[in-house]
């Protein structure tokens, strides 16, 4: 408790009464009392930030990578790039460079890859190569353009009309500048180009308008326990063999755990061969490896030199899917509405799984194969 304050008067009387005694002596100062304003006035306490949920997606981040969105517009329509894969069109060129690669079966089941660009822009790409009818189901999902060499008389109408009705914008080497040959390489290996040549190309078009380009849903904290956010009950796969042409596409990953990436092998002649970009020799070093199991038809009216037909698939509804994330593996499923929408991959107890920042490889293959992996 706080004792009163001598009055005023009582300081004065003891004042007289000491001056004939001793020296005077000055009263003290009375303490002031704090105002209503003073009061009013002082700096509030900080407030304690809120400690992140590392299970939760990132916002402010590239929506095809999920890194840290810190130069550049995230609303930039991302280019979807056609490139060869057979043994003579690799290395890849600018292939480090892509947010996310499909790799897709076609006719010989030999592969192709759609590399998608939007948070960086690869000065060399190559090399290029024709369209396939996935890519009229992949392309809108990023709300991308197509960049491709051309395509058969039986899809070259049908990616046209896709441009027209406004689900992507067609940059066919049949009728877009900005293409050009290498001397290194053996035709038809040898056609290149670059993203900003596409972009201006684009532009020129009239598509480089700003696009919602949706997130495929990554995790904000790359530093996070590696069965949070949809691994929970997954089973550790350092080891992932992809079961194609033995001879020439078949894909191996192996988890290296102080990157938290996965490093990529592909068959050349029977042996593997580990991918690296022809740009800088840096291997290729992907975060999440997706695959994606549905129907794969052939198509009769596609036929290449050597007879073999065209394949298409089923991109939209749902199906089994496996996703490979920080050295484990998750059994799971996809679903997609309509070619407008992303897919979304959930475990078996319906928990969505959100993906490692970095570049994401997808593959599409037949519902009966079996993807192995060792520990």
């Amino acid at each position: 408790m706080r004792k009163d304050r001598p009055s005023a008067a009582w300081i004065v009387a003891v004042a007289v009464l000491l001056a004939g005694c001793t020296a005077p002596v000055a009263a003290p100062s009375p303490s002031p009392e704090p105002s209503i304003e003073s009061i009013a006035t002082a700096a509030p306490l900080p407030t304690p930030e809120a400690t992140p949920d590392p299970a939760a997606p990132c916002k402010d981040c590239w929506p095809l990578t999920g890194k840290p969105l810190k130069v550049g517009a995230v609303d930039k329509r991302p280019l979807v790039v056609k490139i060869d894969n057979v043994p003579l069109a690799r290395p890849h060129y600018g292939i480090t460079q892509a947010d996310m690669v499909f790799e897709i079966l076609v006719e010989g089941f030999v592969t192709r890859l759609a590399a998608v660009y939007q948070s960086q822009d690869a000065q060399t790409i190559g090399n290029i190569r024709s369209a396939r009818l996935a890519d009229r189901s992949l392309t809108p999902m990023v709300r991308g353009a197509l960049v491709y060499s051309g395509t058969s008389t039986y899809e070259k109408p049908l990616i046209q009309a896709d441009a027209s009705d406004g689900k992507y914008i067609d940059l066919s080497a049949d009728y877009t500048s900005g293409y050009y040959r290498v001397n290194f390489r053996p035709g038809p290996y040898d056609m290149f180009t670059s993203a900003a040549a596409m972009r201006q190309a684009m532009a020129a078009k009239g598509g480089d308008g700003p696009q919602q380009v949706p997130s495929w849903g990554f995790l904000a904290d790359p530093d996070h326990a590696p069965t949070i956010a949809g691994m929970t009950g997954a089973s550790v796969a350092t080891d992932i063999t992809i079961p194609y042409r033995e001879d020439s596409s078949r894909v191996q990953y192996k988890y290296d755990a102080k990157t938290r990436t996965y490093g990529r092998w592909q068959n050349s002649a029977s042996k593997a061969v580990r991918d690296v970009d022809g740009v800088n020799n840096q291997p290729v070093a992907a975060s999440n490896v997706v695959i994606i199991h549905t129907e794969i038809w052939e198509v009769p009216q596609i036929v290449d030199a050597g007879g073999a037909h065209a394949h298409d698939m089923r991109l939209v509804g749902a199906g089994a899917a496996t996703i490979f994330r920080d050295g484990l593996r998750q059994e799971g499923t996809w679903a997609r509405a309509t070619e407008s929408d992303l897919f979304t991959f959930k475990n078996a107890a319906g928990e969505q799984i959100l993906f490692d920042q970095g570049q994401t490889w997808v593959h599409v293959v037949p519902n009966e194969w079996e993807i192995t992996s060792q520990q």
